[in-house]
């Protein structure tokens, strides 16, 4: 092997380096992490989160939103199913209908019980190859963006990776919840009477 085709070998490799970062998240970094939500996920186009949200993250969400124009940020959210028989939940429901509002497009998933955020953009092109397509980051963990979790009440854990296949998979993952006939659109799930 000549030397540049070698030194070219050890470059790649060493740029590739940054695609394996794994970050354990505990309680106190996930409020960090959360209370600086919009500089930690505002250089992607498309954000996908599971879990239940409160008005505690809203404001925040609603940020991203407003920050990206051209082109614009395409967010998805979906939600375990709410009991708005209970306060709590009937207050999440407010906030959810008002990010609903703000161009957020949302779901309720009875059987949802992943928690995970991805924020991506997707590259294509001809030297692409599959695994690289996604880049981004995702946060995966027990955590949901309510006051409960970034509040610092319970003990959550996770982990924030930029992995393209990792990402990637997530994405995947995401959309096939989310194009399920179970997920049902959040102004479909606010007509149900209640109790139901």
């Amino acid at each position: 092997m000549a030397y540049e085709e070698f030194r070219q070998k050890i470059v790649n490799l060493q740029s590739d380096v940054s695609l394996f970062q794994v970050e354990f998240l505990d309680r106190d970094k996930f409020k960090k992490f959360a209370d600086n939500l919009g500089s930690n996920i505002s250089a992607w186009i498309n954000i996908r989160i599971t879990g239940y949200f409160s008005e505690t993250i809203r404001e925040s969400l609603e940020n991203l939103m407003r920050m990206r124009k051209s082109p614009p940020r395409k967010m998805r959210l979906i939600c375990p199913h709410l009991d708005i028989r209970k306060t709590r939940e009937k207050k999440n429901l407010q906030a959810l209908k008002k990010l609903a509002d703000a161009g957020i497009e949302i779901k309720v998933n009875d059987r949802l019980h992943a928690r995970f955020l991805v924020a991506y953009t997707k590259i294509t092109g001809p030297k692409m190859s599959s695994s690289r397509e996604y880049w981004g980051m995702l946060l995966i963990g027990s955590f949901d963006f309510n006051t409960k979790c970034i509040g610092r009440e319970r003990y959550d854990a996770g982990v924030k990776t930029n992995n393209p296949d990792l990402v990637k998979s997530a994405v995947e993952l995401f959309d096939q919840i989310w194009n399920e006939p179970e997920s049902v659109p959040l102004e479909d799930f606010a007509k149900k009477p209640k109790g139901s």
